[in-house]
């Protein structure tokens, strides 16, 4: 039996227990993931010129791009892995095609100017010259190419493997530390 007393308190205590303090009103800001991309965008081409000269294509089929308080960059890849890859052109300085790299993933930082080719990385430059490796990395700055890991440079004459490259666009001027390969030496 209920006295007057117990169904006043059980009254507040019910009373008390559905009041809460809510949370304001859910934001966009607080719904974006820490890590997700500022902006996405699909078949994407991203040209750079310098005075008024081509200085690199990129052609991906998905990009994404990053923003922190201190850098920015973007993140390339291919519809899948053999057919549809992603596909830069770097250009010398007289506009003409030095390279053309392709690459399953690549990785675009704005701030330094500079990409990062990962996964099945494969670098054609003009004279039949050819570089593989999974790992590149191109610096606008000094027109240079590079990998600490293991490549492959195949020229008419020769193909060499090694660690440690470091390259020109052209991959006419190179070097690796611990090669193996094989040189033709034109008969006199």
């Amino acid at each position: 039996m209920r006295t007057p007393a117990t169904a006043a308190f059980l009254f507040l205590f019910l009373g008390w227990a559905g009041c809460q303090v809510h949370d304001p009103s859910v934001t966009v800001d607080m719904l974006r993931e820490d890590d997700a991309p500022a902006s996405e965008s699909w078949e994407t081409t991203m040209m750079i010129m310098e005075e008024g000269l081509n200085r690199l294509h990129m052609r991906a089929h998905h990009m994404a791009r990053f923003e922190t308080p201190d850098s920015t960059w973007m993140v390339l890849s291919g519809r899948d892995d053999e057919t549809d890859r992603v596909r830069v052109v770097l250009f010398g300085t007289e506009g003409d095609t030095s390279a053309v790299v392709t690459a399953q993933r690549i990785v675009w930082h704005e701030r330094t100017r500079r990409f990062v080719a990962r996964g099945d990385v494969r670098a054609e430059a003009g004279e039949e010259r050819s570089l593989r490796s999974e790992h590149l990395a191109w610096m606008e700055r000094t027109a240079r190419i590079g990998t600490p890991g293991f490549a492959t440079i195949r020229t008419p004459t020769e193909t060499l493997s090694g660690y440690g490259l470091d390259a020109d666009e052209n991959l006419t001027d190179f070097t690796l530390a611990r090669v193996t390969g094989t040189v033709l030496i034109p008969d006199e």
